[in-house]
């Protein structure tokens, strides 16, 4: 038995799926986009799950989604990715397809593929519902940006990513060429900050600073965005920051807008992940861990319902137990920063027994 993925054009895991035709019932939608985006032919065997979520356009425009999901089998035709529409399509084993989307996925389809394997009587494959400690610790950017930390200390953690497979190390940008050489063929990614940790650099110094870390090695970017510009209405000005950043780095790194959302309004929440989006920053972040307030869960449902599905969500600050990280993913966080994660994963492994 094997189930169908496909990878979308933002290079995340996903279920075939698209928009219902004038006239057509939901179980032909779904056999036609399936045929249309990877050229297998199926019959329906049954209904799985609804889901349903929010996102807000490029233009500012809220829209709320419904997406109905059937188990269908396979009678015909060669699997192809449909060009300009996927990136890829591909055939998997239980496991290893639940493995994909828990790593590589959109959170919201997690239950409708455990459905899936539940009907199927391969729901093992899924194991427990919870994140367990890997795939938790490859959810974590493993952070250490105190400003008195030393080479030692930077060996240190990059040894604890490795270890545990962290997704990332985070460090300040003077670390970035010496994490580059330890982490070497590791797999695990190295992010840097900028503009860091107010936001209030000139746009020019946050380019040159996030290109000088690009040089280095970094492969992700966490900048502040311009909280000044944000709180008095200049929404046109923190995209235009972002934007120099996401544009100077393209093709090297990619960029995580972080908001400080303990200095924001829920409306200026919303607007800059409107600005982040538009600008084509990778995620939105809730903190920089040096402000008044870390991450909450209600923040980062608010985060994850203002921008698209493509856009990650990473939880920051104040983050220092797996019950924390668990309520960050649970509220549909896609990454967790913390310089807590060796903690949280025993914590995880422990209960494992």
């Amino acid at each position: 038995m094997r189930l169908l993925l496909i990878r979308d054009r933002f290079g995340r895991m996903t279920l075939p799926k698209g928009r219902q035709e004038p006239g057509e019932t939901l179980e032909q939608t779904a056999l036609r986009e399936i045929e249309e985006e990877t050229g297998i032919s199926g019959r329906i065997a049954g209904f799985l799950e609804t889901v349903r979520y929010g996102y807000v356009r490029a233009d500012g425009m809220p829209v709320d989604k419904e997406a109905h999901y059937f188990l269908v089998e396979a009678v015909a035709g060669s699997l192809r990715a449909r060009e300009g529409e996927i990136a890829g399509a591909a055939w998997h084993p239980p496991d290893e397809a639940w493995r994909l989307q828990r790593e590589q996925g959109y959170p919201n389809n997690d239950a409708v593929l455990r459905k899936a394997l539940e009907v199927l009587g391969a729901d093992s494959a899924a194991g427990d519902c919870a994140p367990d400690a890997r795939r938790l610790a490859s959810m974590i950017d493993h952070t250490l940006l105190r400003p008195e930390a030393t080479a030692d200390d930077i060996r240190r953690l990059c040894d604890e990513a490795k270890e545990y497979g962290f997704c990332a190390v985070c460090v300040q940008p003077r670390w970035v060429a010496l994490c580059r050489e330890l982490l070497e063929g590791s797999g695990v990614k190295v992010a840097t900050v900028c503009g860091f940790p107010h936001g209030a650099s000139l746009s020019e110094v946050k380019v040159f600073e996030a290109s000088c870390a690009a040089d280095d090695g970094a492969d992700e970017i966490d900048m502040v965005i311009s909280l000044g510009s944000l709180r008095q209405g200049r929404d046109d000005e923190v995209e235009a920051d972002i934007r120099r950043v996401v544009e100077a780095t393209a093709g090297r790194a990619i960029v995580k807008a972080i908001l400080e959302t303990a200095l924001l309004t829920d409306e200026e929440k919303r607007r800059a992940c409107r600005a982040a989006e538009q600008a084509g920053a990778a995620f939105v972040k809730t903190s920089t861990g040096f402000g008044p307030g870390g991450a909450t869960a209600r923040d980062v449902r608010l985060l994850r319902a203002s921008v698209s599905p493509h856009v990650g969500v990473k939880a920051s600050g104040g983050i220092r137990t797996a019950e924390a990280a668990l309520a960050m993913i649970e509220a549909g966080a896609t990454r967790i920063g913390t310089s807590s994660g060796v903690a949280i994963v025993r914590q995880l492994l422990e209960r494992s027994g």
